[in-house]
């Protein structure tokens, strides 16, 4: 045997890092990075697409959403925009997209390299932000690119690599604040990303097992997955759906905070004690005495909201702010209009807008309760454009009965009666028919589909219609021949009563300069008595006089209106009485069902008949 030379090296051993590289790495460096590179587009495009059909902007990344754990919760991106509970394809298109996102960045750390991933980590952070979900994709990249879990089955270390997915999905994916079956379902889409995400990975790996990997498969199926789900929001949601969900939807101005009543009963006290501002009125000779001073307050506040600002001495707190509110939402509805002018939502972007724009404080409640109360029964001229525009462009929607009717207030001031009183007709038929068809599709069965159903194709309800349909009853009432004479300062006088603002501070003052003018024998007469007692704020003497009204007048308009408003009165009486009282509270409802029952006999024809039936219906008889 040989003996061993004294000089011989041993053997040098390297160590094998801790990531490894993968089987991509071994075809031409320039064909990976022109792969890698289209990848990260394509996905940098996913997450941009994810933002814009989630928030409505292609970027929404701000720094609040790391440190803020509210903003952690995917869950309320299910409920808002695009709800799946009423675009139920959003659940597939979701699911897509945040599986591309929960596994593309796992193959590129397996089939090329943890660095190659790290580009697609921070698109997730930026683009789509989501700061915590990228913090599992690092957890994960790092996890399948590392050799202790380079199993023989690369399709097992894909699986088991996704479990910080899973974990962010069950932590942060369920709604909030929804009934427990919602909540349930509100797991689905995570569910179909992390199906979708092991789907495509086992495709990937399959064909790259038959194909040794070769560059522009993770490429391939992001491109698909990203063009399939584009293809279905185009086809089930639409942008239009979203930014009318966006900015429009959710901005009903009849449920805006600031637009809601709310006292400033503080806030005057604290202006009256206050010394500096106590010094500042005393520099313009307000009254010292509180009661007299806290009178001209009021009118102060109330003359300064006339032009849509507060007094520099009232100390506003955010919920009065409703000046800047309106301005925001007036932006957010041109916005709409602006992009989307074929929308099939068009209709009701104008009609909030249109009564936004008539969003008026009523001067005489502020006064009389210290309370800001909005009112938007009053057509104003500055809103006439967005209604006529409703009209005359989407006259077939429900929302346009509501021009209808106004526009026919505006008409009957003008004195063109006539064709008032035709566009009321119109406006009466469609009504009907609409109700109907609401009815008709009225249904009480319910099932577990019934979680899911389309948003409303109008924000008319049943119960605006039917005001509206009192209020065209009421206007034809008024401006018919009846209450006019052929005299033309008759039709003048009828078109001035029809414009009075019934909440302007002087419409009390106006009301008595019209008594004055006319003669006891004028059609009008008893239409300006009935506005005269409606003003009344003891309810008693509002009763009292309403009851005189219509024995005097029976056979008018508004002796049968004043009947009407008696009836209602006895109801609230009713309604008001306390359970020990049972005398006094059962005599009230046999008055209410009594002048019911002489409504119907006497005005079996009137357009307040139908409301007078249900009201007696909803009566209990009379012990």
């Amino acid at each position: 045997m040989a003996k061993s030379n004294g000089n011989e090296k041993a053997p040098i051993v390297t160590s094998k890092t801790f990531l490894a590289e993968g089987p991509t790495l071994h075809y031409s460096h320039q064909n990976v990075i022109t792969f890698w590179m289209l990848t990260v587009i394509v996905f940098a495009g996913v997450c941009m697409f994810w933002s814009k059909i989630l928030t409505g902007t292609s970027w929404s990344f701000t720094p609040e959403s790391v440190t803020t754990p509210h903003l952690w919760q995917i869950g309320r991106f299910l409920l808002t925009g695009a709800s799946i509970f009423e675009y139920p394809w959003q659940i597939l298109v979701i699911a897509m997209l945040m599986g591309v996102m929960a596994v593309t960045p796992v193959l590129t750390a397996q089939l090329l390299s943890f660095v190659y991933s790290i580009p697609m980590i921070l698109a997730v952070f930026f683009l789509a932000d989501l700061p915590v979900f990228a913090g599992c994709l690092l957890v994960s990249c790092i996890g399948v690119a590392s050799r202790a879990l380079r199993f023989r089955s690369r399709f097992a270390s894909i699986a088991l690599c996704m479990v910080p997915q899973l974990l962010y999905w069950g932590l942060f994916g369920g709604a909030k604040g929804v009934e427990p079956i919602k909540w349930g379902f509100s797991f689905t889409p995570w569910l179909g990303a992390w199906l979708i995400g092991l789907g495509t990975a086992g495709i990937v790996l399959g064909t790259g097992h038959f194909t040794r990997y070769r560059p522009g498969l993770i490429w391939l199926s992001t491109t698909v997955i990203f063009v399939i789900a584009a293809a279905v929001f185009k086809l089930g949601v639409g942008f239009d759906e979203l930014d009318y969900q966006l900015y429009v939807a959710r901005n009903n101005p009849e449920q805006i905070t600031e637009f809601q009543d709310h006292g400033i009963v503080k806030a005057l006290d604290e202006a009256i004690t206050n010394p500096t501002v106590s010094r500042y009125l005393g520099g313009f000779f307000y009254p010292t005495e509180s009661i007299a001073l806290r009178k001209e307050l009021k009118s102060e506040i109330g003359a300064q909201l006339a032009h849509d600002r507060w007094p520099t001495w009232f100390e506003v707190s955010q919920e009065l702010r409703y000046q800047e509110k309106k301005q925001w939402l007036l932006g957010q509805y041109d916005k709409f209009i602006t992009n989307r002018s074929k929308s099939k939502r068009m209709p009701i972007v104008l009609y909030y807008k249109a009564l936004l724009t008539e969003y008026s404080p009523d001067y005489r409640i502020l006064e009389e309760k210290e309370l800001l109360h909005f009112y938007s029964d009053y057509p104003f001229d500055r809103s006439r454009e967005v209604w006529f525009r409703l009209y005359i462009e989407f006259g077939n929607s429900p929302e346009s009965l509501e021009s209808r009717w106004r526009i026919a207030m505006h008409w009957a001031g003008q004195g063109r009666f006539d064709e008032a009183e035709a566009l009321i007709g119109d406006a009466q038929r469609l009504l009907d028919d609409r109700l109907k068809a609401m009815a008709a599709d009225q249904s009480g069965e319910e099932s577990i589909f019934s979680l899911f159903g389309a948003p409303a194709d109008t924000v008319e309800t049943a119960s605006k219609l039917t005001e509206l349909q009192r209020k065209l009853g009421q206007l034809q009432n008024l401006i018919s021949p009846e209450n006019r004479t052929a005299k033309p300062e008759s039709g003048k006088r009828l078109a001035r009563f029809v414009m009075l603002n019934p909440h302007s501070p002087d419409y009390a003052s106006q009301l008595d300069e019209m008594l004055s003018e006319i003669n006891k024998s004028d059609p009008l007469r008893d239409n300006i008595l009935l506005a005269q007692v409606k003003l009344l704020l003891d309810e008693q003497l509002r009763a009292e006089r309403l009851g005189e009204l219509y024995k005097q007048y029976q056979n008018t308009d508004g002796g049968m209106q004043a009947l009407y408003e008696l009836a209602l009165l006895k109801i609230q009486f009713w309604r008001q009485q306390p359970e020990n009282n049972s005398e006094r509270k059962k005599q009230y409802l046999a008055d209410a069902r009594t002048m019911l029952n002489e409504f119907l006999r006497m005005y079996p024809r009137s357009y307040c008949a139908e409301q007078v039936k249900k009201n007696l219906a909803t009566l209990p008889a009379v012990d």
